[in-house]
C-alpha cells in the first residue's frame, strides 16, 4: 500500500510531464510545420518559375531547351528536374534516368488532371528511387527525405503536361531531429529535477501528516501525553495545534476521571472503614456499657448515611455525564423555588445560630425541571450554611437581570482562598477537608450545581475574600415572552 506521500509525488510529476510533453510536442510540430512549409514555398517558387519557362519549349518539344532548362535547375546535386508531357512521360530527365517512361505518382496525376501544383515527401530506398510517401514526423526511421513538387505546364491556358522539381530535404529532417532529441533530453533533465523538487516538498508537506499519524497512533496505545511540533501558520499547524489541545484534554480528562476514581474510592472507604471499627467493637467487646452501644450505633447509621449521600450524588453526576438524566422541562416560578428551598433551610440556620434572610424582588419564570432547580438552590444555601460560624448572615436574593434570572447567596462565612477558587466546581475538592467531613459534606454538591445549571443554558459563578464571605450567583434564562 503506496503512502500519501508516494502517491503525491507520482502524481506531481506525471502532471509535469504530461504538461511539459504537450509542449514540447506543440513545439516540435510547430518549429517542423514552419520548416517544411517554408521548403515548400522555396520549391513552389523554383518549379512555377521553371514550368512557366519551359512551356514554349515543351509545346515546340524542343528537348535540346528542355534538357538545358532541366539541367541548369538542377545544377545542384541536391535537386532534380523532369519535363512530362501530357500523358505523364518523361520527356526530359536531368538525370537522363527516366527519358520516355512514365512517372505517376500522387502529385503529378494531381497536377495532370488539373487539379493544380501539389507537394510531397517521400523517402528514397537502396535503389535511389522514391519508395513511399512519408508524413512530417521527427520520430520515423527516414533513410532519406526528399521533397517532390509538381507543377502543371500550360500554354495559353491550355495544360501541355508537368513540371516535377525533386529536392533533398534530408537536412530539414535531421535538424527537426536533432531538436526533438534535445527537446526529449531536457524533459528528461527537467522531469528529475521535478522529482527531486518534488521530493522535498512533498516530504516538506507530508512530514507533519505523519508526525501527526504517528501521534495518533501513540495515542490509540494509551500515550495521552503525546503532542506533536507545530510548524508555521499554516492548516496542517492549526491541525497540529488542534491535536495537541485535544491531546491535552483528553490527558487532563483522564487524569480527572483517575483522581475521581481515587477520590470516590477514599470517600467511600472512609464511611466503611469507620462503620468496620465500630461493629467490630461491638462485636468483639464483652462487658460493654449500653450507652456506649447506642452511641456506636448512632455513629454507623451516621456513617450510612452519609455513604448514601455519597452514592446519590455519585449517580447524579454519572447521570448528567452520559447524558441519561431525565429533564422534566416546563415553566418554572423561580420565586416560589427559592421561598420553598429557604423555608426549608431556616430551622438548619437557626440550629446553626446564623440568620437567614430572602429578598425576592421578581418572580422570574424559566424553562426548566423544578426539582433539579431546587436542589440546585438547596445546595448552595446549604453550603452557605454550612460554612459560616455562628452569629453570621447568609443572605438570598432573586431579581430579574435583563433576560436572566439571578439568584444571589451571600454570606459572612470563612471565604475561599484565592488560589481555590477556580477549583470549588470540581469534584471532591474541599476547601477544608476537616471541616467538609465534620459537616457530612461529599464534596460534590457545587459540582453538581454547575452540571444541573449548564443543562439549563445558564451559568454559575462565586466571588469570595477569605475571612469574610462569599457570593454565589445563578444566571438562568427568563421565559420570553
Amino acid at each position: 500500500m503506496y503512502s500519501i506521500r508516494w502517491k503525491i509525488l507520482i502524481a506531481y510529476l506525471l502532471i509535469i510531464i504530461i504538461a511539459f510533453s504537450v509542449v514540447a510536442a506543440t513545439l516540435i510540430q510547430l518549429v517542423g510545420d514552419y520548416m517544411f512549409n517554408q521548403r515548400v514555398r522555396d520549391d513552389q517558387r523554383v518549379a512555377e518559375n521553371l514550368a512557366s519557362l519551359l512551356s514554349e519549349a515543351l509545346y515546340s518539344l524542343d528537348v535540346r531547351a528542355m534538357y538545358d532548362g532541366a539541367l541548369n535547375a538542377s545544377a545542384e546535386k541536391l535537386s532534380r528536374v523532369m519535363v512530362l508531357d501530357r500523358f505523364g512521360v518523361v520527356q526530359v530527365d536531368a538525370r537522363s534516368e527516366l527519358n520516355g517512361r512514365r512517372f505517376q505518382n500522387a502529385e503529378v496525376i494531381r497536377a495532370l488532371n488539373g487539379g493544380g501544383p501539389d507537394y510531397g515527401f517521400y523517402d528514397i530506398d537502396d535503389t535511389g528511387t522514391l519508395s513511399h510517401r512519408t508524413g512530417l514526423t521527427a520520430l520515423g526511421n527516414i533513410r532519406e527525405m526528399t521533397g517532390l513538387y509538381a507543377a502543371p505546364i500550360y500554354r495559353d491556358s491550355e495544360l501541355i503536361g508537368a513540371l516535377v522539381y525533386i529536392s533533398q530535404a534530408q537536412e530539414i529532417y535531421e535538424s527537426l531531429r536533432e531538436i526533438t532529441t534535445q527537446t526529449i533530453l531536457w524533459m528528461v533533465m527537467v522531469a528529475a529535477s521535478a522529482l527531486l523538487m518534488s521530493m522535498f516538498v512533498v516530504r516538506t508537506i507530508t512530514r507533519p501528516i505523519g508526525e501527526l499519524s504517528a501521534g495518533i497512533s501513540r495515542m490509540s496505545r494509551g500515550d495521552l501525553s503525546t503532542r506533536v511540533e507545530v510548524r508555521g501558520k499554516n492548516e496542517f499547524a492549526q491541525l497540529a495545534s488542534a491535536f495537541n489541545s485535544m491531546s491535552e484534554k483528553l490527558e487532563r480528562l483522564d487524569k480527572s476521571r483517575n483522581q475521581f476514581v481515587s477520590n470516590a474510592s477514599h470517600e467511600l472507604k472512609t464511611p466503611l472503614s469507620t462503620m468496620k471499627i465500630l461493629s467490630e467493637t461491638l462485636l468483639y467487646q464483652e462487658n460493654y456499657d449500653p450507652e456506649m452501644q447506642k452511641e456506636f450505633l448512632s455513629d454507623i447509621n451516621k456513617e450510612i448515611d452519609r455513604l448514601n449521600r455519597i452514592v446519590s450524588d455519585l449517580l447524579t453526576l454519572v447521570n448528567i455525564d452520559s447524558g441519561g438524566m431525565q429533564m422534566n422541562l416546563g415553566e418554572t416560578r423561580l420565586r416560589d423555588v427559592v421561598t420553598e428551598q429557604v423555608k426549608r433551610l431556616t430551622p438548619l440556620a437557626r440550629e446553626a445560630g446564623l440568620e437567614l434572610s430572602c429578598v425576592i424582588r421578581d418572580p422570574c419564570e424559566t424553562t426548566g425541571d423544578s426539582l433539579k432547580l431546587q436542589q440546585v438552590v438547596y445546595n448552595v444555601i446549604d453550603n452557605a450554611i454550612k460554612y459560616t460560624p455562628r452569629g453570621g448572615e447568609v443572605h438570598v436574593e432573586l431579581a430579574k437581570v435583563g433576560k436572566k434570572a439571578v439568584i444571589r447567596v451571600e454570606d459572612t462565612g470563612i471565604g475561599i482562598p484565592q488560589e481555590d477558587l477556580p477549583h470549588i466546581f470540581d469534584r471532591f475538592y474541599r476547601v477544608d477537608k476537616a471541616r467538609s467531613r465534620e459537616t457530612g459534606g461529599t464534596g460534590l454538591g457545587l459540582s453538581i450545581v454547575k452540571q444541573i445549571v449548564l443543562l439549563h443554558d445558564g451559568d454559575v459563578r462565586a466571588e469570595s475574600v477569605e475571612n469574610k464571605g462569599s457570593t454565589f450567583t445563578i444566571e438562568l434564562p427568563l421565559v420570553q415572552k
